[in-house]
């Protein structure tokens, strides 16, 4: 029963230190409890000791993926549940995987540095696997702590994830009277918040100042789509871009899908489009659906005085939202599940439009997304999304969360425009400038500075991590291959004194 609550413990406090919970500084001891467990367990049963923590973990994080797909997809309550429970079960296998190993390597005077490098070769392969879902990884849940994330520059958000491992670890191995894990990780975050502080202060983010706007409609996902809303969702933008408009900005930004038709196909209310384009002189960057030669893409048009000046077609698509992975093996399966999933095509090239970085819906969590943006001479990145799908849910609070962290690994001002909300300006050094909350209509208005500055994440993305992650396992394998050099001695031994005894 100790064991079990334990267990449970872990899971609880990593779910708690993301939000809509925000209790950010549990994530530094969410693993002590289940260190307790494992460190006298074999490897087989604390893998089933991690999955049970972070079946509690994921349940409390994406709870909200069943009331989507249950509320939009179409889908009874049951069988989104089931979709939830598939989905939490994968991501609990890596947390399954971290027990295993920490439990035979917890005591280890390399745990300190090899555990943490487990987890962040953990966090990197969840990034890419299965079109990849890195969601509330551990360094995201320390965004408050503005002087500690700046490291992101160097390694990104994973970076921070073992830093956070490693208090962990150091927690632990002080509670067992070891100390000087801990003297490291007290110098680790003292120097790591000091030099962040310093880098706040110093780095001088040069450029050309862009005055810039972002409006919020906060249109309903029930009533987004029907045939009678074209008209009014066109009145509700042109209201407010004519009010940013009135602000003197150069650049307004629309939510993803802000047109709910097929811009420059319906021609009507495309007329309205364009005038208002003439009318406010700025330049729109505006979502609307597009179709293609019979392919339908997620598009971000830009468009100033009326005329196209380039546009961006969604690059990492949704699965089982905007496309339907395997198809051969799952629609004759599943295919009445699978008629409401949209049927979007995925754009063949990815580069900034203009000088922006733009980024549709979830392609904002993906940290080499925006890296490779930027590298391409991105000055700055717009993130546009209807995040109206999570209604009131956290998932809009764990998106911008996510999502500020590209501003710190790029060094760029970042325009985040949604629907419904969370709408906002986010510094290079991740501190929302201007936000719009929740269900609420409005506009904000910014100066933000172009920039060409290159990070060293920017430039080698996250080798630092993986290097961390390597050395992590080079380890792991020499503690095990001494521990069969071990068994094997002793083996030897006793078979010796036998032979000598008989």
């Amino acid at each position: 029963m100790r064991k079990t609550c334990l267990v449970i413990l872990t899971g609880l406090l990593y779910t708690l230190a993301f939000p809509s919970y925000n209790l950010w500084p549990l994530i530094w001891i969410f693993a002590v409890p289940l260190f307790f467990v494992v460190e006298d367990l074999s490897s087989a049963r604390a893998f089933v000791f991690g999955i049970m923590a972070g079946i509690v973990a994921w349940s409390g994080n994406i709870y909200w993926i069943a009331y989507t797909v249950h509320e939009f997809g179409g889908l009874n309550l049951f069988l989104a549940s089931f979709i939830l429970f598939i989905f939490v079960i994968y991501l609990s296998l890596y947390f399954g995987v971290f027990f295993s190993i920490a439990s035979a390597n917890i005591r280890a005077k390399h745990a300190i540095i090899s555990l943490p490098g487990i987890w962040i070769i953990l966090e990197l392969v969840r990034t890419y696997a299965l079109s990849g879902f890195p969601w509330t990884l551990a360094g995201h849940s320390q965004l408050p702590l503005k002087g500690l994330v700046q490291g992101a520059e160097f390694g990104g958000v994973y970076l921070i994830s073992g830093i956070v491992m490693m208090a962990n670890i150091a927690i632990y191995k002080a509670i067992k009277r070891e100390f000087k894990p801990a003297i490291l990780v007290i110098f680790i975050l003292v120097a790591s918040f000091v030099w962040g502080s310093w880098r706040i202060e110093n780095l001088d983010i040069t450029g050309e100042t862009l005055k810039a706007g972002i409006v919020q409609a906060n249109i309903s996902q029930e009533e987004k789509w029907l045939p009678e809303m074209i008209t009014p969702t066109i009145d509700i933008y042109s209201r407010l871009t004519k009010s940013a408009a009135e602000e003197g900005v150069d650049l307004i930004v629309w939510p993803e899908t802000a047109c709910n038709f097929y811009l420059f196909r319906m021609w009507r209310p495309t007329s309205r489009i364009i005038k208002l384009s003439r009318q406010c002189n700025a330049h729109l960057l505006m979502g609307s659906p597009a179709n293609e030669d019979g392919k339908y893409f997620n598009r971000v048009w830009f468009i100033h005085s009326g005329r196209i000046c380039g546009y961006y077609d969604k690059v990492h698509l949704v699965p089982f939202g905007e496309y339907v992975p395997l198809p051969c093996i799952l629609e004759p399966i599943f295919g009445k599940i699978m008629q409401g999933v949209s049927d979007f095509s995925k754009a063949k090239e990815f580069k900034p439009v203009d000088d922006i970085g733009v980024l549709v819906c979830f392609e904002s969590i993906f940290p080499d997304m925006s890296r490779e943006l930027c590298r391409k001479k991105a000055a700055y990145l717009a993130n546009v999304s209807n995040d109206a799908w999570f209604k009131t849910w956290s998932a809009p609070e764990q998106l911008i969360q996510i999502t500020a962290f590209r501003a710190i690994e790029n060094r760029r001002w970042l325009i985040r425009s949604v629907n419904h909300g969370i709408s906002a300006f986010v510094d290079p050094f991740g501190r929302i400038t201007k936000s719009i909350g929740l269900l609420k209509e409005g506009v904000i208005v910014e100066k933000i500075t172009k920039n060409s500055y290159m990070t060293f994440y920017t430039k080698y993305g996250a080798v630092l991590d993986w290097i961390w992650g390597m050395i992590g396992i080079i380890l792991v394998f020499l503690g095990f291959c001494s521990s069969i050099q071990q068994r094997l001695s002793l083996r030897g031994n006793l078979v010796t004194k036998q032979s000598r005894g008989g």
